[in-house]
């Protein structure tokens, strides 16, 4: 699997955190077995640059997938995903942020009163894969949200970032990890994401559906004013997108 350099200088290492041997620069590409694409450490050669020829291992933040192509998302009806999403975030409009907290049903969401942004996507997509019939695990999203972007984007083998985010992109079903800064409680992800939100749409058009502390809980935010609002950490690759309708 290749990927892309996003960072000025990125250290090329003998082994995690050890010696130096080269330095990838930005949009050099580097080749990564797909089965190991996806820890904080990955380990793999460098396709071109300065450093072309050499191996090591780099964070895997500092990476983004490289496509030859424009990526895409699955070519099916979304009518129902947009239904789902946009029914719950309206009943639960009144649900409070709390990180750490988790609900494994609707009823215990409500009796509860409180989710975090991960805890908000899992039931989702919990409904989400029993309506469109996937055959994926609800309990591949009973995670934190960095891990639920890898754990989809390893299924579907996309995870689309930085300069190959498209607005077209953003349609009901999919999830959207961003990385906003370095915190105690996420290191040694491998993407550093830090919230994760799911695109929904009714009537208005389309919208982020999220459990987030800025909106004091399950709130929805105009697509494109988000997009608008987190311009800069697409375009630094931190914004991660992956399809969750796209799952086998």
């Amino acid at each position: 699997m290749k990927f892309e350099c996003i960072a000025n200088a990125l250290n090329l290492r003998a082994e995690p955190r050890g010696t130096v041997l080269a330095e990838l620069r930005f949009s050099d590409v580097f080749e990564v077995a797909a089965s190991k694409a996806n820890a904080e450490w990955v380990h793999g050669a460098v396709l071109s640059g300065v450093s072309i020829g050499k191996k090591g291992y780099v964070r895997r933040k500092w990476l983004i997938q490289r496509f030859d192509s424009p990526p895409a998302i699955a070519p099916l009806d979304r009518t129902e995903a947009a239904r789902i999403i946009a029914k719950r975030t309206v009943e639960f409009d009144g649900i409070h942020y709390d990180l750490g907290s988790k609900a494994k049903t609707w009823k215990e969401l409500k009796k509860n009163g409180y989710v975090d942004c991960s805890g908000w996507v899992y039931l989702l997509g919990k409904e989400l894969i029993e309506g469109y019939q996937l055959t994926a695990a609800p309990s591949e999203l009973y995670t934190y949200s960095d891990e639920q972007i890898i754990n989809c984007g390893s299924r579907t083998k996309t995870i689309i970032s930085g300069r190959y985010l498209s607005e077209a992109l953003f349609q009901p079903g999919v999830l959207v990890g961003i990385d906003f800064a370095e915190y105690s409680w996420d290191r040694g992800r491998p993407l550093d994401i830090d919230h994760i939100v799911v695109i929904g749409q009714d009537e208005s058009g389309l919208f982020v559906s999220q459990s987030s502390s800025n909106g004091a809980g399950v709130n929805k935010v105009p697509l494109s004013k988000w997009l608008s609002s987190q311009a800069s950490l697409i375009k630094a690759g931190r914004v991660h997108l992956v399809d969750l309708l796209s799952m086998p």
